[in-house]
């Protein structure tokens, strides 16, 4: 007699992968601002504008580099849940919404937490190891 498969008790994949800072990323935001400032002194704008811009695009440019560093920790699941640990800070659990892109080289993660904090994670393929990689990408694409 075949057992109906609604009943049988589903099977829990775990997941643990660690994360570093990704040089690709870091490498991108000095390579964006130059070309950023490269427009801005092309264009056609008042002398006046570029100067006021160029402290802002420095300015996003500095943060940006600062929040790349920040992608180190663990990101994990158990029982269907995800958990994001960041580098000596508390395992925070949260739920995946929004969209995600899964790419070969750049995953990015949109969730919320359990208290309704938004957590992004821009993660790049020299971040992890090529095994934790593939199996955050399989776990990511079928949850």
């Amino acid at each position: 007699m075949a057992v109906p498969r609604s009943s049988l008790p589903e099977r829990c994949a775990r997941l643990a992968c660690d994360l570093h800072p990704s040089r690709i990323l870091r490498g991108a935001v000095p390579l964006m601002a130059a070309l950023s400032l490269l427009l801005l002194t092309l264009s056609r704008l008042p002398w006046i504008a570029v100067a006021l811009a160029t402290p802002l695009v420095l300015l996003i440019a500095a943060f940006e580099w600062r929040r790349a560093g920040r992608y180190e920790g663990r990101i994990s699941t158990s029982e269907r849940r995800w958990y994001w640990q960041p580098k000596g800070g508390a395992k925070r659990e949260f739920r995946l919404c929004g969209e995600l892109t899964l790419w070969r080289w750049l995953i990015v993660i949109n969730g919320r937490d359990l208290e309704g904090k938004r957590l992004r994670l821009v993660l790049c393929r020299d971040g992890a190891d090529a095994e934790s990689w593939r199996r955050l990408l399989v776990a990511l694409r079928y949850s």
